[in-house]
């Protein structure tokens, strides 16, 4: 970065700093989390007997 004899140039850039650094945090809070993955049906009921239900649907064990 040169330092320029402009006053308002640190001034802008300070602020165009801090929008990259806040749309950088904005674009990591709005990632989603990586799914849990079972590579069995025995696995994830032994972790809880309802979550088959919202992946499968309500008559998975049917």
């Amino acid at each position: 970065m040169t330092i320029s004899t402009n006053p308002f140039t640190n001034y802008t850039l300070s602020i165009a700093a801090q929008y990259k650094d806040t749309k950088a945090a904005v674009d990591d809070a709005q990632k989603k989390p990586n799914r849990k993955m079972y590579h069995s049906m025995e696995s994830m009921l032994k972790e809880c007997v309802f979550l088959g239900a919202t992946r499968f649907g309500t008559n998975y064990i049917a």
